[in-house]
């Protein structure tokens, strides 16, 4: 995975996912071979998502406490 900053991550998948959905246009007159496009289209995204997450992290402040959660507060009778 190449390192690249937030904004070019999330500029990646947006533009990959406009020409996916252009990729769409059409789709119940699609070949086989139109359909295994769009399918591989659809998996990049899925990964270029998961880069975009992973950028989204790298970039968050990770000094503050993950919020508690509500089910632990209702079972210890806080509220």
């Amino acid at each position: 995975m190449e390192n690249l900053t937030l904004s070019e991550n999330a500029k990646g998948f947006m533009d990959y996912a406009i020409d996916t959905i252009n990729a769409m246009d059409g789709a119940p007159e699609h070949s086989a071979a139109q359909k295994d496009e769009v399918i591989t289209r659809i998996s990049t995204l899925k990964n270029l998502l998961n880069e975009l997450e992973q950028s989204y992290l790298e970039n968050t402040p990770t000094d503050k406490a993950p919020p508690v959660d509500p089910e632990y507060i209702a079972a210890a009778g806080h509220s």
